[in-house]
């Protein structure tokens, strides 16, 4: 074998790809056989032909990094020859490695707070004065290359982000945000809530939204402007196009709300932006809640701002989050903002006879199905399964007449006598609850908002709270003008400006971004919850923000349906998972107010009835069945 190192060659292709090239007699040396061990590993997706490997360039990076020490290249003989476009990208990426390297432990102050100020009211950025906080989280911001920004709503993400544009902007770039319907209307006002009108090289320019065909995007993009807003679903049916524009004009992009990108190369949106990474000159993601399942969600976060750096590699391997990205985000608190903290109730509230009979049927039905399953691996269609067991549990928990609809069209066989009792108790005790809790705070004159996950029982509350003249929201209400009385914009509206309008019921996953009740509502009652903690902080975050009084006081209120020890209380599930979750996320944020509301999650008594035996549970489904014995004489 030849002493000669062996010639890898790294080609950045136009369809931004990368190609690693050997000699045809390379094709068994070590390093050849090193290179496509390290892709197969780590389950990368990558073609082979020849002695060419093809892979995306953020990949391509990876490899780089993690086979291209002077170490590896003496051990296993080779060196790495880059061709064209692949040298000067690669020396890029070296120099940000090492500069990112630095940042992580320090931040270097690139320009001070008084600096910052003087060149905004230079580029007529006068009309909205930068608080404390957001000078120091903007300076934080201009010291890297990429930056998150995980501040809680209200502490004005957009202006920060918005500001880091003005800052950072250069003749011929592109800035644009890619973030959900709702929240756009807060990128279109931040112009003309930031920019005197006539502030100098175009800093007035308004955002221009992405809404139409492809044809009529490629025509904006090419029109003169230079500030854009598109959903993420727009980017799934333009991806083509939008990788074309990223790769050959200069592009400032911005994610909001990127936790929605958390699912990586499972999902179209995730494998898009990260196969696309190192395209845009600067990439800028904004979440309050960057992890909201599982450490794991901010794997594909970090490989969007640093490609190629193995950021989320050292995540998957069991590295926390923290310590990973160290000072490479900003995050403001609730505490910093002077927030007064918000007060948490927990409700707990015993079930009706056929509504715990049927819950105990279909918990004891998931126990027989899944119990054993878990410890030996469950497949996707038995995922599905037990995962819709276990809305149906929820939806138990707090609307079992609409549950039972749902078992009918599933075809699942239910006793007539326990369908004749629930529909003889109608409204669960839980919802009776919610809707008096609703009614005595319209009487002295108070709004909330009721949340609920399932659409089904927001119509319910709707029905039954009519005299309260409620507005809803849930993923079927269309965004439009907020004269239209029709949009979530104009349902909004009403509920802010109708005083006879008391009640606001609301689906977390449809509402729990991009709205802001804190001026007329302070108290939030939730009626069920999900596992999934962005729905739960976020829709806090409606009553609880920045401009609250200091003397005001914001109520949030959780009803949960109380079941016996013997066959719990999903409700109590849903805590622990929620708690778990939150205190992840506390970990990361060293955020005083998530600890508080873990800690007042942990603190809450559990909604357990101690009354109830399981052969009480046992006689009374076979009461309702009619298979119970006959009361003895002796004891009647």
């Amino acid at each position: 074998m030849s002493d000669t190192p062996t010639a890898v060659a790294i080609r950045y292709n136009p369809d931004h790809t990368g190609t690693f090239t050997v000699p045809d007699d390379a094709l068994e040396t070590p390093i050849w056989s090193r290179l496509k061990l390290a892709i197969r590993t780590k389950k990368l997706d990558h073609t082979v032909a020849g002695g060419a490997i093809n892979l995306s360039w953020p990949d391509t990076l990876g490899v780089v990094r993690e086979l291209g020490s002077k170490a590896n290249q003496i051990s296993l003989n080779f060196r790495f020859r880059p061709e064209g476009e692949a040298e000067g990208k690669l020396r890029a990426f070296a120099a940000q490695i090492r500069k990112t390297r630095e940042l992580r432990s320090q931040i270097t102050e690139v320009l001070t707070t008084d600096e910052i100020e003087a060149r905004l009211k230079d580029m007529g950025f006068t009309k909205r004065e930068l608080r404390d906080f957001q000078l120091r989280d903007l300076s934080h911001l201009l010291a890297l290359s990429n930056g998150a920004n995980f501040s809680v709503p209200g502490a004005g993400k957009t202006t920060v982000t918005f500001a880091l544009h003005m800052l950072t902007r250069q003749p011929g770039h592109h800035f644009i945000v890619v973030a959900p319907k709702a929240a756009f209307q807060a990128w279109m006002d931040i112009v003309d809530e930031c920019m005197v009108e006539d502030a100098p090289d175009g800093g007035s320019e308004p955002f221009t939204l992405l809404v139409g065909s492809e044809d009529e995007t490629r025509k904006t993009l090419r029109s003169g402007a230079t500030r854009f807003i598109m959903s993420y679903d727009m980017v799934i049916r333009q991806q083509g196009l939008l990788a074309s524009h990223f790769a050959t004009t200069p592009t400032h992009l911005v994610l909001d709300e990127a936790h929605r990108m958390k699912a990586g190369w499972q999902s179209q949106r995730g494998a898009f932006f990260l196969r696309t990474a190192d395209d845009p000159v600067r990439r800028d993601i904004l979440t309050g809640t960057p992890m909201p399942q599982a450490a794991s969600d901010m794997e594909s976060q970090l490989d969007f701002l640093w490609p190629g750096h193995g950021y989320g590699l050292e995540i998957s391997h069991g590295k926390s989050p923290r310590e990973v990205l160290g000072n490479l985000y900003v995050r403001t608190t609730k505490t910093e903002l002077g927030l007064p903290p918000a007060e948490r109730h927990f409700i707990d509230v015993g079930m009706d006879s056929g509504q715990l009979a049927l819950y105990s049927i279909v918990r004891n039905e998931f126990l027989r199905n899944y119990s054993k399953q878990i410890s030996r691996g469950m497949g996707d269609a038995q995922f599905l399964k037990a995962r819709r067991s276990v809305m149906r549990l929820l939806q138990l928990s707090v609307n079992p007449t609409l549950a039972l609809s749902a078992m009918a069209n599933d075809d699942v066989k239910v006793d007539s006598a326990i369908v004749d009792q629930l529909l003889d108790e109608g409204h669960s005790a839980k919802m009776r609850a919610v809707m008096d809790h609703a009614y005595a705070l319209a009487r002295d004159g108070k709004k909330c908002v009721i949340w609920t996950i399932f659409t089904d029982t927001i119509h319910s509350f709707v029905s039954a709270l009519a005299d309260l003249n409620p507005v809803y929201i849930h993923g079927g209400v269309p965004s439009g003008l907020p004269s239209d009385p029709e949009t979530r914009e104009g349902r909004i509206r009403r509920f802010h400006e109708d005083p006879g309008c008391f009640v606001l019921v609301a689906n977390p996953a449809a509402a729990g971004e991009g709205i802001s009740l804190h001026t007329v509502c302070h108290n939030a009652i939730y009626a069920d919850r999900s596992y999934v903690s962005t729905h739960y902080l976020q829709s806090i975050d409606r009553i609880h923000r920045l401009g609250l009084a200091p003397d005001e006081e914001t109520h949030i209120h959780i009803y949960r349906s109380k079941a016996p020890p013997v066959i719990g209380s999903i409700d109590m599930s849903v805590s622990r998972r929620l708690v778990e979750k939150i205190r992840n996320m506390q970990q990361l944020l060293d955020d005083p107010d998530l600890h508080e509301i873990a800690f007042d999650e942990e603190e809450a008594a559990d909604p357990l009835d101690y009354d109830v035996e399981l052969k009480d549970i046992i006689d009374l489904i076979a009461e309702m069945e009619g298979t119970a014995p006959d009361v003895p004489p002796e004891v009647e």
